[in-house]
């Protein structure tokens, strides 16, 4: 083997150097090479995946991703449609909308001014809070600014703000609501074009006659209203008069309309960016025609109004050939709370007195000719039931004991009948039930007692007391001034049922829905009741309630209520006209002010029906 050259320098060694094998001349391992490229391959695959799952997620997932961003950034504005106008029989407007101008802020161009406030607010409080306070300094000065302007100083609502902005925030706030002409065009000339403070137009409910009919109109009250999102868009809420009551709140899906929309696009901080597009106009809600007439509707208030010491009390008036109420009014409540009625209850008095003569003349127990004695009062019981004339009237019939309001005939005529026979014909007349108004909220608490009703009411055995009071219509017996209308009415065609409505109804029956019920009585019999009805009003004690020309058929009524500063009274009158071909029919029920005040119906509520059936008749003769 050849000697190492001594000037190849890779040859050469340091002395005492060990020399380390040269790996390049060494064999290669034969397990190597397939491990490498094993490894290749799988760095291959691992790649082909990872661009396989780059290319579903960008490619793949596309329309979710933009179904997503469109999610985030675009959303779905509802714009109020006007409420439809609600008008009487005669196409007056009662209800309707009318452009009010108010000083409005735009959040969305706030919201750096809202940053700034909150990053220099000093340490302390809720840090929760602290956002929701911010917002209310800067909204503040932005109404201080305004209310300088046009000399009006004013707080805002912290709470009101803070629904806005969480619920409604792409709305602009109101600062000022309703300004006069002056005030809107002296900040009109204030704001700069691009100042976040605006006057803006708007349409509110207007009523042109002021309170008249407000227990029947209700009312409205703006807040937020949800709407049902559509499928891959954002709804966001809107803000708009919803009915709180009356016929506002029962025909509110015929008065809200159809509210219009438009897509948006928000900012991070859901705010607007740019100009709506794809926007539907509203659609206005359809007007509605009432029942009821204005001239009687103001007679009927203006003479509950002049009732002596402005009593609380209600009346109606009702069509009897169609059960349309012509007038309803409640005294007093203001903006069409508690309606006195459908919801006020009252033990009807001497106005039931046709009725318990009804369930004497229909069971064979009275003859119109069959004359009672009164003495000026009956014992019964061991207990004496005084008449309201002390002396006596001495022998009467049916006509002459109508006329004059004998309690102790009706006493007589009640004992015969009997208690069940009494309210057998209350309840014919349903006055043990709802009238089915389309009002909302009528009271379904009026009672028809009867002897099981006082003993499963845990009250007692029912007594001849009991029967002597229910005779006259005071004891348990409660109903409504709409039930006793309907009921006169129903008795004016000689049937017992009538459904009443608010809404025009040309050519309904008055029953509505419902057959007619007759009222089953010979024709010698009802003559007899109601030319006895008719001397209430001709010759007897109802007097007050006389229209010149047109014949009426009335009755009196004076009960007892129980309040907490004693027994007070409450008059009532109950009437139809004209008397051969009854057009229209009335009640009404007024309580005394005080506790042994002299409150009578002959007195205090027939005055009042003179007025409402003057007020019809003024505007049609009698046929």
């Amino acid at each position: 083997m050849p000697s190492p050259s001594p000037n190849d320098p890779d040859q050469r060694a340091c002395p005492g150097e060990t020399r380390l094998p040269d790996a390049a001349a060494d064999p290669p391992d034969p397990a190597t090479g397939p491990r490498l490229r094993r490894l290749w391959r799988a760095v291959q695959g691992l790649l082909v995946l990872l661009l396989a799952a780059l290319a579903y997620w960008q490619l793949g997932r596309a329309g979710e991703y933009e179904a997503r961003d469109r999610r985030q950034s675009l959303r779905r504005v509802m714009i109020p449609a006007p409420r439809g106008e609600i008008r009487d029989r005669d196409g007056r407007v009662l209800a309707g909308n009318r452009s009010r101008i108010d000083a409005v802020v735009d959040l969305g161009m706030l919201r750096g001014a809202f940053a700034r406030e909150l990053a220099a607010a000093p340490p302390g409080g809720s840090v929760a809070a602290a956002p929701a306070r911010a917002r209310l300094a800067v909204v503040q000065r932005e109404l201080d600014r305004v209310g300088a302007v046009i000399d009006r100083p004013g707080r805002v609502d912290a709470a009101r703000l803070e629904r806005h902005f969480a619920r409604a925030r792409t709305q602009p706030f109101v600062l000022v609501e309703d300004l006069a002409p002056r005030e809107a065009e002296r900040l009109a000339a204030a704001l700069a074009a691009a100042d976040p403070v605006r006057v803006a137009a708007t349409h509110r409910r207007f009523l042109p006659h002021g309170r008249t009919a407000e227990h029947v109109l209700g009312r409205v009250r703006t807040e937020t209203i949800r709407t049902p999102a559509r499928p891959g868009l954002v709804t966001l809420n809107y803000t708009g008069d919803v009915g709180e009551s009356g016929l506002e709140r029962a025909l509110e899906p015929v008065l809200r309309g159809r509210p219009g929309e438009a897509t948006i696009r928000v900012d991070a901080w859901g705010f607007p960016v740019g100009e709506p597009f794809e926007r539907r106009e509203p659609e206005p809600g359809a007007a509605v025609t009432l029942s009821l007439d204005l001239e009687v509707q103001v007679a009927t208030e203006r003479a509950l109004d002049a009732t002596a010491g402005g009593p609380r009390g209600a009346a109606v008036a009702l069509a009897v050939e169609t059960g349309e109420v012509l007038a309803l009014a409640s005294r007093p409540e203001p903006g069409g709370g508690f309606n006195r009625a459908t919801q006020g209850l009252y033990a009807p008095g001497s106005v039931f007195k046709p009725f318990t003569l009804l369930a004497g003349l229909r069971g064979g127990t009275l003859q119109p000719q069959m004359e009672r004695e009164c003495g000026g009062s009956l014992e019964v019981g061991g207990r004496r039931f005084a008449c309201h004339h002390a002396a006596g009237h001495g022998a009467l019939a049916l006509r002459h004991a109508l006329a004059r309001s004998c309690n102790v005939y009706a006493y007589r005529v009640g004992l015969a009948a009997g208690p069940e026979a009494l309210a057998s014909e209350a309840r014919r007349f349903h006055l043990g039930e709802p009238t089915g108004i389309d009002l909302p909220f009528e009271t379904r608490r009026m009672l028809v007692p009867d002897p099981a009703w006082k003993e499963a009411a845990g009250r007692g055995r029912w007594t001849a007391g009991d029967t002597v009071n229910l005779a006259i219509g005071q004891g348990f017996l409660r109903c409504s001034p709409l039930q006793l209308a309907c009921a006169v009415a129903s008795l004016a065609r000689r049937e017992t049922l009538t459904v009443p409505t608010l809404r025009r109804s040309p050519g309904r029956r008055p029953s509505g829905e419902r057959p007619a019920e007759p009222l089953g009585l010979a024709d010698a019999d009802y003559a007899a009741l109601i030319a006895g009805l008719q001397d209430v009003v001709r010759i007897g004690i109802g007097q007050s309630a006389q229209v010149p020309g047109v014949s009426i058929a009335g009755k009196t009524g004076t009960a007892q209520v129980e309040g907490a500063e004693g027994m007070t009274n409450v008059a009532w009158f109950v009437a139809f006209a004209p008397v051969d071909r009854p057009e229209v029919a009335v009640a009404v029920a007024l309580e005394g002010g005080r506790p042994g005040e002299e409150f009578a119906g002959a007195e205090q509520a027939a005055p009042v029906v003179r007025e409402m059936l003057a007020a019809y008749f003024g505007k049609r003769a009698p046929r």
